[in-house]
Formats: structure tokens, sequence, C-alpha cells
């Protein structure tokens, strides 16, 4: 794969993930390692500039494509893509290397894997940096039945829901659903007598990706991330295991939710996160705008958080060497060797 190194590959829990690895071995170093977990529908290879821009800072990093992903095992049913299991996935990779801990660090659904580990993993993790996706109180019900409310049935996570109805769409040309997955906000648009307003890419209110991907390019918005033949990588990815186990990620919402409820107190909240915790927000992020972070302050600390102006959903790739700059600061601060 360009850019990345030849992936380990690493039994954990009865399947096997494609561990990908850069900078100087644990045992040489004081520096911590790093972690960096993907979201959807990406891979390891997102991070591939952190991957770099660390491991020449000194720092033992890791990243691998998540069960279901790339060249990883994807086991059959949706069971085998709790929450719960993608910790213990990450927490089996400690052992399997011999650390007591490291930093993790998420974007999209690895941010929202990093946010659970506190209370499934929390003795494993010396700190966390999210992207885009913040750390959050407990829903007060279901989540799948809060996107329904507020979104409607079109919205991708609803839609996502029933096993099979969307995985042929995305199939369908891989490229194509590359393409408008992986797009960045465009120049501003203007209508007569408004003020310019940023071209994101998402234009629907319900957030009906799926909708949008089936309309043709036309109607996408954006531009697109990445070149055709950084594209063709992510395609060729998920040609092993297809889009299932991804989407079986959505698929066990609710009951993570469910099962987060044993770590709650009597009001329905989940304790204080006493870890170094770092928020990149992206103020272009249509699913996951930046105000989602507002109070973040009073759920964890040492806190700190940095907006990205201009930035859309993709933030490792759209603006690497800011996260870059953003990461080693943190690190540096909280970590120091």
């Amino acid at each position: 794969m360009a850019d990345m190194p030849a992936p380990e590959m690493v039994e954990v829990n009865g399947i096997q993930l494609a561990v990908y690895r850069a900078g100087p071995d644990p045992s040489d170093t004081d520096k911590p390692a790093v972690f960096f977990l993907h979201g959807f529908p990406e891979i390891a290879y997102s991070w591939r500039a952190q991957l770099k821009a660390l491991g020449d800072a000194g720092y033992p990093v890791f990243t691998y494509d998540a069960r279901g992903y790339g060249a990883s095992d994807a086991p059959k049913g949706r069971k085998n893509y709790t929450v719960a299991k993608l910790c213990a996935d990450a927490e089996a990779l400690l052992d399997h290397y011999g650390l007591r801990d490291a930093v993790f660090v998420g974007h999209d659904w690895g941010a929202l894997t990093l946010w659970a580990m506190p209370f499934y993993m929390g003795d494993r993790v010396a700190g966390y940096a999210g992207l885009n996706v913040p750390l959050m109180p407990l829903y007060r019900e279901d989540p799948i039945a809060l996107f329904r409310r507020h979104f409607g049935d079109k919205m991708y996570i609803v839609r996502f829901q029933t096993e099979g109805a969307c995985e042929p769409v995305l199939e369908k040309d891989l490229m194509r659903t590359f393409r408008y997955f992986l797009r960045k906000p465009g120049k501003c648009k203007a209508r007569a007598g408004e003020a310019p307003k940023p071209d994101t890419g998402f234009s629907e209110k319900n957030l009906d990706l799926i909708g949008q991907l089936e309309q043709g390019e036309e109607g996408w918005g954006g531009v697109p991330l990445l070149p055709d033949e950084e594209l063709q990588i992510y395609a060729d990815a998920y040609r092993k295991n297809g889009f299932t186990g991804p989407l079986h990620w959505y698929r066990n919402m609710t009951h993570n939710w469910q099962d987060m409820q044993r770590f709650a107190d009597a009001d329905g909240k989940l304790p204080f996160v006493a870890r170094p915790c770092l928020m990149i927000t992206a103020e272009l992020d249509r699913a996951c705008p930046p105000s989602l972070a507002d109070g973040m302050e009073n759920l964890c600390g040492p806190y700190e958080r940095i907006d990205l102006k201009g930035c859309g959903h993709w933030s490792q790739q759209e603006r690497a060497a800011d996260v870059n700059a953003a990461l080693l600061d943190w690190l540096h601060k909280y970590f120091p060797c």
C-alpha cells in the first residue's frame, strides 16, 4: 500500500488484524506508544501522514485496519462488531506488543470507539485525542430512535440499520462510492442577496448520504479530497470484505447504548474521564459539527480543544500538517520524556 509500511498480521480475539507500524520500538524509547483508530468508510491508510510525522518525531506509532475493514478479518454477524469487542481488540494489541498502556487517537467511528475506552479499558489508556467526534454524555434514549425523529428515515445511520439494504448501493461501483464520500469543502457559493456559504458537499438536511450517492456526481457538492490513484487504494481494500462488517458497527449503536448503562450512575451520568484529552473539531463537518464538543470540558480533563477553520470531515487527510502539529504539541505537553 502506497505510503504505508507492510502490515503485520496479528491474531487477537479469534481474528487477524492488519497492523501498520512506524517509529522506534517501544522498548527503545521513553516516549509513549500512539495508536490511531480509523473511522467509516476508511482504513488504516487514512493515518499515513500521522504515522510518518509521529514516527519521525520518535514515537512508536501503530494503526490497524479494524475488524471488518481492509486487510483484517471480517467475522460474520453483527454481534461481532460491538464497541466492547472493538475495545477488546485494542487491548489485545497492547498485550501482543507488551505495552502496559498507550495514547489513543481516533477519528469518526474510531473516535466513537476511543471515547468508549475509558469505561471498557480505561486503565490501559494514557491519553485520548479525538477528531471530529467528541466525548458526549450518555444518550437519554436509543440513539437510532433519536436520529429517526430528528432526521427522518432516510438519514444514513437509520438506513444502515437494515442489513442488506445499503450494501448493494455502496458496493456497486467502489471507485464511485469513495469519490462520493471522500470529498472536502469547495469554494463558497452565493445566491443573490445572500452572504456566500461554504460548499460543504452535503446539501441535504436529513443527511441522506445514500440518496445523494445514487443521484450522481453533479449533485454531490464539494470537491474530491484525493486523486484517483489514492481512491483506488480504498476501492481495492473494500473488495476483500465489502461493506457489511463496517455497517455492522452502526447496527450495534442501540446495543452499545444499552450496554453503556452499566457504567452510569443513578442519574445516567458516566464517570469523569481523568486523563489528558484533546478534541480537534472541523468547522465545516456537517455530520459532526463542532457544537457537539461544547461542554466536553465538564466530562474529562485535563482538556484541550482545537477548532480547524474551513475544514471538512476528513481532518487528518485534509489538514494533515495542522493535525500533526496539534498532536505533537499536545503529546509534548502532557507526556514529556
